[in-house]
């Protein structure tokens, strides 16, 4: 009985090279900031606190805010929102990407970090917070009785 035999075609060869020896980039973006463990949200999704790193697929401007809170809630910085354009590296740009992607037999990094100095929220008096507060419903107050005599 003779054995079957077995052909290497040299594409079917190549594809199953690709799949072995495949490279890869791997995206990163860190974000830090003075003061540290303010609340980061990266496309106003929560990620974590600073210093955080997290990974991602698409490069171009990307919206980042952050805050740092107390316990209660209460801003102890003011709310920062940034927009940063992500760039890709030169071995990112078609052509070039389909071979850093694909056909590289080697892992490639792309780290991004961002560092923001946050500045102290103005503490505003208690009675001025009360004042604002009376004012905004009546104002609210006026607004519903106008629409309602409409």
């Amino acid at each position: 009985m003779k054995s079957p035999k077995i052909i290497f075609h040299p594409f079917a060869l190549c594809i199953t090279a690709s799949f072995i020896l495949c490279g890869c980039v791997l995206r990163t973006i860190t974000i830090d900031s003075e003061p540290p463990g303010t609340m980061v949200y990266l496309d106003d999704e929560p990620i974590g606190q600073t210093p955080v790193t997290t990974k991602f697929t698409y490069y171009g401007t990307r919206k980042i805010t952050l805050e740092k809170t107390d316990i209660e809630g209460r801003l102890l910085t003011k709310r920062m929102t940034i927009y940063e354009k992500i760039k890709p590296p030169y071995y990112q740009y078609i052509p070039l990407d389909f071979f850093s992607e694909l056909i590289l037999p080697m892992k490639l990094e792309d780290e991004h970090y961002f560092l923001y100095q946050l500045e102290p929220a103005e503490e505003i008096p208690v009675e001025e917070r009360q004042e604002e507060v009376l004012k905004n419903a009546t104002e609210l107050k006026e607004r519903l009785l106008q629409h309602t005599t409409h």
